[in-house]
């Protein structure tokens, strides 16, 4: 069995460390007597040389969430106006600065929105073939323009895309598997540094079989978020991918459900490595008190 290294997305289990790097520092101390290895997170600018110490200090290592400065600022790496994709680069290329300056080994990005997008109601227009394609190709210029920054200044950091939802909420260009694989594929043949995170939410909400896409994509992604959804009841506010408990009424699987997936992972990895993550919101007063509950009762991560 390959080695499996735990982590925690902590934008979302502890949500006040996006926010306060007090909160960030407070979090990290408190998880040090958890058996976790990694911490995916996002704090404000400013700190990073105190959060590079903070992470030595307490052993963690970790990944630097770009999706969350991406979508604040609204721009997509897909996108076909040109503008608007060498801001988002630029957001990117912040971010391996960023990640640089921390020691986090890689920074978690999403592809950017698909052409036909609309906020609001309408939600999307159908894109055409031909808009796909193109959109496609500006996401690949866009992460090769973006992992060449980075070599050229030495950063030993991936690119870690993770696929959204290309239609329940999202919206994504980077959703569906295939398609996926094929900008992937296109990629790596000149960027070894560029990966896949994929998300077991996003898959349930693209239709997909779970396994199956993991097992697709197994040549490009060692790291795995397990992570619930709510997909019934669209009147619900919780409706599609809100990082719902998994015991949540209504949800798609419950702790025993990713018990199961989580062995069935480990089976398909075998002998390979690969990096497990919880990723939950917290929407309790006690955070901590209901982030221990969790950990209780998702012990079975700890087994090899």
């Amino acid at each position: 069995m390959g080695t499996i290294s735990r982590s925690l997305a902590i934008s979302s289990l502890f949500p006040k460390t996006v926010e306060s790097w007090q909160e960030l520092e407070k979090t990290v101390y408190f998880l040090e007597s958890y058996s976790f290895n990694q911490l995916e997170f996002y704090s404000p600018p400013g700190n990073d040389r105190k959060t590079a110490r903070l992470f030595e200090n307490t052993g963690f290592s970790s990944v630097l969430i770009g999706v969350i400065p991406l979508k604040r600022a609204g721009f997509s790496l897909c996108s076909l106006n040109e503008e608007e994709r060498n801001k988002a680069v630029n957001v990117l290329k912040n971010c391996l600065d960023r990640a640089a300056e921390i020691g986090s080994h890689g920074v978690l990005l999403n592809s950017g929105f698909i052409p036909g997008y609309l906020p609001g109601p309408a939600a999307i227009s159908i894109p055409s073939p031909e808009q796909l394609k193109a959109a496609c190709d500006a996401y690949i210029h866009s992460i090769e323009e973006s992992a060449e920054y980075g070599e050229r200044r030495g950063y030993n950091i991936s690119l870690l895309l993770e696929p959204g939802d290309s239609k329940v909420q999202s919206f994504q260009l980077l959703g569906p598997t295939d398609r996926v694989m094929e900008t992937t594929e296109l990629i790596r043949k000149n960027h070894q540094r560029y990966a896949l995170t994929m998300d077991l939410a996003h898959l349930r909400e693209e239709g997909e079989d779970v396994m199956a896409s993991l097992g697709r994509t197994l040549p490009y992604c060692d790291h795995i978020h397990l992570c619930n959804c709510l997909m019934d009841d669209p009147a619900n506010a919780l409706y599609g991918d809100k990082h719902v408990d998994f015991d949540f009424p209504g949800a798609c699987w419950n702790y025993e459900d990713f018990r199961n997936m989580y062995r069935s992972i480990r089976n398909l990895y075998g002998d390979r490595g690969f990096t497990i993550t919880l990723e939950i919101t917290c929407r309790a007063a006690d955070n901590e008190a209901w982030f221990a509950d969790v950990a209780s009762r998702c012990s079975w991560i700890f087994e090899d």
